[in-house]
């Protein structure tokens, strides 16, 4: 969706004329040129909004995804644009890290560590069904499927070791 789309050169112009305008009446405080000024710029604003419901409507019409678009016009017009977050420096056990790379790999460890808590108390966290001892989600499994789950273990690894296979 190319940003400005819809300013055309008529829009170009006109604007340079109400620019040309407004610094005549700078110079010239008189009501018929203010008067003049204000009815242009309300003309120049009803064509502008315009030109703009035009492009939208074509770029609505011409996509695929129509939602995704709407939502995108919708955003852009009111100005909440989404922004990149990117952290700068991450202090680590009293060190400070700037490197992108190693940032995330901080990430993905710390992440990955508190996933294998999460894992570790759940198994000491059983729960009692009819005398059976197992985890939660199995016992889930179980009950939907009426028949045992295979239990499954997951081996967690950080973007660093999954690159050198």
């Amino acid at each position: 969706m190319n940003q400005n789309s819809w300013i055309t050169s008529g829009i170009i112009t006109s604007c340079k004329y109400k620019r040309e305008l407004y610094k005549e009446l700078q110079n010239n405080n008189n009501a018929t040129c203010a008067s003049y000024y204000r009815n242009y710029t309300e003309i120049l604003s009803v064509v502008i909004r315009k030109a703009k419901i035009i492009e939208h409507d074509k770029l609505i019409l011409n996509s695929h995804n129509k939602v995704k678009i709407t939502w995108g016009i919708i955003n852009k017009e009111s100005g909440r644009n989404k922004r990149k977050m990117e952290i700068q420096a991450l202090k680590v056990e009293g060190k400070k890290i700037t490197a992108q790379q190693t940032i995330a790999d901080t990430f993905n460890e710390y992440f990955v560590a508190t996933a294998e808590n999460v894992k570790r108390q759940s198994k000491n966290n059983l729960i009692n069904d009819d005398n059976k001892n197992m985890e939660s989600h199995t016992l889930f499994m179980e009950q939907a499927y009426n028949k045992p789950y295979p239990s499954m273990e997951c081996k967690y690894r950080t973007t660093k070791k999954l690159n050198k296979l």
